[in-house]
């Protein structure tokens, strides 16, 4: 009967620390996604909430609307954004947060048209048109835009770990520090820097919506791209995929 208690109470004592140290260690070697270790080689404490979305990656079609006069963009101006972003979860399942950090977005609109640089009445100074090109016909035709960005997102997201949720609304402002035109016409390369009046501060929201890691992306510029009031208004947008790494 002793030998028997004592079997009784070691069983017990076994399953009791079994069920008590269970959820850590379960929580310990958990890899909810693709890359997603969290705090890098090991995971957070399983007080701490979870954590997404800190570094994403986005393609997208660019284009702009506004006085297009004619041009077309073509179905292969493709532009991409990288933002390296703090997730800060308001609650310990992370269901509701704000994301906040630095990005870059490069974009890169294909299209039929070419920018032209004209005076003023006055004399003073030059305004941009959008118009579409004369022949020869062109190999290459592309007008870049290159961005540094401080991207803001209300996150929501399920609390489910697989098939997560995700809908982040947020709103991005930026500084444009590079932009040209190039273009080829048989062996020759042409490249044109010198845009007179280009607007260099640009804002506008952006949307995430997607599961897991994979989201659909969009993003509108409210702002000008040229500043003269004779020049084209254009603005810029994209539409496309956002991939979460972790």
């Amino acid at each position: 009967m002793k030998q028997l208690t004592v079997i009784l109470f070691t069983v017990f004592a076994v399953v009791s620390f079994g069920q008590k140290e269970a959820p850590e260690e379960s929580f310990k070697y958990r890899r909810p996604g693709v890359m997603r270790l969290y705090t890098g080689l090991t995971a957070p404490p399983p007080d701490r909430p979870a954590k997404f979305d800190r570094f994403n990656s986005d393609f997208f079609w660019n284009s702009w609307i506004g006085d297009k006069n004619g041009v077309d963009t073509k179905f292969y101006a493709i532009g991409h954004a990288l933002s390296l972003m703090f997730d800060v979860p308001f609650d310990k399942k992370g269901r509701v947060g704000i994301g906040i950090g630095l990005g870059y977005s490069h974009f890169n609109v294909r299209s039929n048209g070419e920018m032209n640089f004209i005076q003023t009445p006055d004399g003073e100074s030059y305004y941009t048109q959008l118009s579409l090109y004369d022949p020869p016909k062109r190999w290459i035709n592309r007008t870049v835009f290159n961005f540094v960005e401080i991207p803001f997102e209300l996150r929501l997201r399920s609390a489910r770990e697989r098939g997560k949720f995700k809908f982040y609304p947020g709103f991005k402002a930026g500084y444009m520090f590079e932009y040209f035109s190039k273009w080829r016409i048989e062996g020759a390369e042409y490249k044109e820097f010198n845009f007179p009046d280009v607007n260099r501060l640009h804002y506008g929201p952006t949307l995430r919506i997607g599961v897991d890691n994979i989201m659909l992306y969009g993003y509108y510029d409210m702002a000008m791209l040229f500043n003269n009031d004779m020049s084209s208004k254009l603005q810029l947008f994209g539409v496309g995929i956002s991939i979460g790494w972790f």
